[in-house]
């Protein structure tokens, strides 16, 4: 329906007549209009309705009460496509009387894109058009960099007033907050500078009135921008237009001020009504009170309004609440806490119900917060009693004076009353709070109780459900029937249940299933308290430590890292959990070839356990064992042999000499000894290891695999190559079932056994195949490229230089990004580069490679460590094939070296070594002319190097011996 100016503002005012009537009063009213004029009282039946939605009028503007009038206000742009000089690209938002486009300027006269705002067809009344000049000429005297700009004006081509503002990118204020994360200290200091926009306006005599989040845009840099005057006014007018409740009422509930609801005075106090309340919603991201939408009721709640404290908000938040504001950094009752006192003051003086009690300026409003920053004290100052009482007798003069002598008797005992019932409401909190807990934990130890019976119960022929037993994996699944059965209202401890019998099933090997019990219980604790609380936290250390048990370091690492990082803002840094999440990133560390940071991460969970536990427990036990692996690996044999030789005595002692823990550590004792090639004393130590697992772990369990992987590597050094084949196998078939780092391991070992048995080729198949696993398991890790460099060092034996080449680049490049230059992982990528290049005659090459290793190794072990004699002896090899004397000179001086350390050191494994160091020492005294020497070494040489892994250097002693004529 077409409106002129004068039936337009007919419609408004009987609007604002009807709007604040009583609905019997309304009702009586309406039925007058439409008998004078039946379409106005159409209009404003679609006008009353709009305004008693949720989302109505005061909310949305005036656009939203006419949306469905057909012939009402139109938010189109002009047929042209311009407004004035400006070309428009696009609407940007709607308002009550106008409607915003996004332009830039095609008149050549500069380039700038802009924000116009347009008034609407149908909304072009004189009085609209009066309040639409009047919002111009606001916006023309404020000139703050924190107030979006008028820049120009005009008329349309279709008669419509329009002016420009600078265009702004950004986001609104809440939004921007929250998706970056803001600390609170910076909030605050946003608001502080909103603040001063607001308080230059006041100086121009210009209060906003509908200041919120949608009215303040913040652009990239952290820039505040204040806009959309429309409902300003001038303090300097008077008449109705001071007054809200005239004209075309147009405000934001939520926001207003209890003077703006009323129809009271306005003033700069209402704009810094608003102010406080963006600060608390921006702070705890909620309003400090709810408001009805129904004007009559929302009359009545702002008269006795009141707000609650931001930090009492603040206390109730949900763990994602706190996090989609400010991360996981903080939780709710540090937030609380951070907001109690001068804080809540602030926001509780900005938010009065009588605005003379407010701050008088937004710019007192600013000072007061930099206070706060500065943490120096505020202005403010919470309600005094002496306040509160003057209040009270102003309004119950009469009744005061009369009851004054009665006051006074009781005033004494009623403080004590009113203390007492005060600590009687804490107590009762607390006992809540405990009687909760206790409830939880004794429902939690029932589960328990009743679950240990049906394991005894299972032992009993009678007594179980079935002929047949469950196993120990078949009662945790049918337990977790039973809790999901059970449960279902109680998911908190559903949850704590199914993380506890997700532990027991990857400790009793059932990894697949305990990693999908494991994550079950991380998500529902992640749906619980939210993805970074206390529980969900826990329970992703759970998870990870499943994940790394069953073989998947790649997602195990992130976890555990994220884990460790959230539990010390938690402030749980020296709880069990943290020590659990930190052994699982040391042995990640280690994988990855980072000793030193495994080493701090071991040695923290070692000092939170026994904090925790005492310094004898057998909590202890498995951090022991994994500093000792970390030592291992770092070549600080005795100092790993210490601790391990510690945790074995802390297991005895406490649970007998067969207790299945110790058999772990009788095997990582092994494997510090075989390292260094203490054969005989590491024999011992694995087969009680292996006697232990045998008697107390089922036939198939992953430690009996990792010992079985240990003991054959053990005895192929010994030269039991059948025992070692036997073991092996028996190995690589229990691993293989869920292929872990260890199956990997078994895959090389079975490589170097058929090394060891003179069958290269199949030797490089099961080195390639354990490369292959490796990469799967543990990505691009130092195990993975020390495996690589086993089938370099077999290719080069078998003369396949072009693939040994191409593997090795790779090995290297990868090597020195994941070792340091001085390791001992260094010290073997030297070794084989320099035992490839020796073969392919490349004899510069080998002896700076080899040069390398023997620094290095000799670093590692010491100057009489067998490992370093051989080092010795491989480079010795190198000199003397060349044509320089001096070289060959070294040469005899490095294997007299290597042969006094091996004879030394003595034992069946010095031998092949021996035989290398004699082979050498028969060309170094074959060319200074000691042809009885030399052949007296070709022959102690050919005696030890009869094993089939020393083919090849048979052969050389073989034709030596030939070339000497030696028997």
């Amino acid at each position: 329906m077409p409106h002129d100016a004068a039936r337009w503002a007919r419609v408004a005012a009987w609007f604002d007549e009807l709007v604040d009537l009583v609905p019997a009063m309304r009702a009586a009213r309406l039925a007058a209009i439409a008998a004078e004029d039946p379409p106005a009282a159409e209009e404003l039946r679609a006008l009353l309705a709009a305004d008693a939605l949720e989302h109505g009028v005061l909310d949305a503007g005036l656009a939203q009460a006419v949306r469905d009038l057909p012939a009402g206000a139109q938010a189109a742009a002009p047929d042209s496509g311009r407004i004035g000089p400006y070309h428009v690209l696009q609407p940007l938002g709607e308002g009550g009387m106008g409607v915003v486009f996004l332009a830039e300027r095609s008149d050549g006269s500069y380039e700038q894109r802009v924000a116009i705002k347009l008034i609407k067809r149908g909304m072009d009344s004189a009085a609209v058009v009066q309040r639409f000049l009047r919002e111009r000429r606001i916006l023309a005297r404020l000139a703050h960099a924190d107030i979006v700009r008028l820049l120009d004006g005009g008329v349309a081509d279709d008669g419509r007033p329009y002016y420009v503002m600078e265009h702004v990118e950004g986001r609104a204020l809440t939004e921007f907050a929250n998706a970056r994360r803001l600390p609170l200290r910076e909030r605050v200091a946003l608001v502080a500078r909103i603040a001063d926009a607001v308080a230059y306006a006041h100086t121009q005599l210009v209060v906003h009135r509908d200041l919120k989040p949608s009215n303040v845009l913040v652009d990239a840099g952290g820039t505040p921008h204040v806009l959309d005057f429309g409902i300003a006014k001038l303090l300097e007018e008077s008449g109705e237009q001071t007054r809200t409740g005239t004209g075309l009422r147009v405000l934001s509930p939520a926001y207003a001020a209890p003077e703006q609801i009323l129809g009271e005075a306005i003033g700069t106090a209402t704009d810094v009504y608003a102010l406080g309340l963006m600060l608390c919603e921006l702070l705890v991201g909620r309003l400090p009170r709810q408001r009805s939408s129904v004007p009559a009721q929302l009359a009545q709640e702002a008269t006795h309004e009141t707000s609650e404290r931001a930090s009492a908000l603040a206390a109730r938040l949900a763990a994602a609440e706190v996090d989609a504001l400010y991360g996981s950094g903080i939780d709710a009752k540090r937030l609380a806490q951070a907001l109690a006192g001068d804080l809540d003051i602030i926001v509780a003086t900005a938010l009065q119900r009588d605005p003379a009690r407010r701050y008088p300026t937004a710019a007192a409003f600013a000072d007061d917060l930099r206070r706060w920053l500065a943490r120096r004290p505020i202005t403010a100052r919470a309600d005094s009693a002496s306040y509160r009482i003057a209040r009270f007798v102003r309004r119950h003069r009469a009744g005061v004076v009369a009851s004054v002598v009665v006051a006074a008797a009781l005033l004494a005992g009623l403080g004590i009353a009113l203390w007492q019932a005060q600590v009687a409401r804490g107590e009762a909190r607390r006992a809540d709070a405990e009687r909760t807990h206790a409830e939880r934990q004794l429902a939690r130890a029932e589960r328990v109780k009743d679950f240990m019976l049906t394991l005894f119960r299972e032992q009993d022929p009678v007594s179980r459900a079935k002929a047949q037993a469950r196993t120990a994996s078949q009662l945790i699944g049918d337990g977790i029937v039973q809790i999901d059965a059970t449960l279902g209202e109680e998911p908190d401890l559903q949850a704590e249940l199914l993380r506890d019998l997700g532990e027991i099933q990857i400790n009793l090997d059932d990894g697949k299933a305990g990693v999908a019990t494991l994550a079950r219980a991380w998500e529902m604790q992640r749906r619980l308290g939210g993805p970074d609380g206390l529980a969900a936290t826990e329970a992703q250390v759970a998870y990870a430590d499943g994940l790394y048990a069953s073989g998947d370091v790649k997602a195990a690492a992130p976890l555990a890292d994220a884990a460790i990082a959230r539990l010390r803002d938690l402030g749980a840094a020296r709880g069990a959990r943290m020590a659990q999440a930190e052994s699982i990133a040391s042995k990640i560390q280690l994988i990855q070839g980072n000793i030193d940071e495994a080493e701090r991460l071991a040695r923290d969970a070692i000092d939170v356990t026994r904090a925790l536990h005492g310094p004898r427990s057998m909590e202890l036990v498995g951090n022991l064992a994994l500093l000792g692996k970390v030592l291992h690996e770092g070549a600080r044999f005795p100092d790993a042999l210490a601790v391990l030789r510690d945790a074995i005595g802390i297991v005895e002692a406490a649970g007998g000499a067969d207790n299945a823990r110790a058999a772990v550590l009788h095997m990582s004792v092994g494997d510090t000894l075989r390292v260094q090639r203490k054969y005989d004393e590491a024999l011992p130590e694995y087969e009680a290891a292996l006697r232990i697992e045998r008697a107390q772990l089922p036939h198939d369990h992953v430690i009996l695999g990792g010992t079985l992987i240990r003991l054959g590597d053990l005895q192929r050094r010994m030269g039991r190559l059948d025992a070692a084949d036997a073991s092996l196998a028996e190995a690589i078939g229990i691993l293989s079932k869920s292929p872990g780092g260890q199956y990997a391991q078994a895959l090389q070992f079975h490589g170097n056994l058929a090394r060891a048995q003179g069958r290269l080729e199949v030797a490089a198949q099961r080195y390639r195949a354990s490369f292959e696993a490796f990469r799967t398991i543990t990505g691009d890790s130092v195990y993975t490229w020390l495996t690589a460099l086993e089938v370099v060092s077999v290719l080069g034996e078998l003369g396949r230089f072009d693939e040994a080449d191409a593997l090795a680049a790779q090995a290297v490049a990868a090597m020195a990004k994941l070792s340091k230059d001085d390791s001992y992982e260094a010290a073997y990528v030297n070794s084989v580069i320099g035992g490839l290049r020796q073969a392919q005659h490349r004899l510069p090459d080998a002896i700076v490679a080899q040069r390398r290793a023997v620094v290095l190794i000799e670093k590692a072990y010491g100057p009489d460590h067998a490992e370093v004699a051989q080092a010795r002896a491989e480079l010795a090899a190198s000199l003397v094939a060349t044509d320089d004397p001096a070289l060959r000179r070294e040469a005899g001086e490095l294997v007299e070296q290597a042969r006094v350390t091996l004879e030394r050191s003595g034992g069946e494994t010095a031998e092949p070594m021996l035989g290398l160091v004699y082979l050498v020492r028969s060309r170094v005294r074959r060319d200074d002319g000691d042809l009885g020497g030399a052949r007296t070494d070709v022959a102690q040489a050919i005696g030890r190097l009869q094993a089939p892994e020393h083919a090849r250097r048979l052969r050389e002693a073989r034709v030596l011996a030939q070339q000497l004529g030696a028997g």
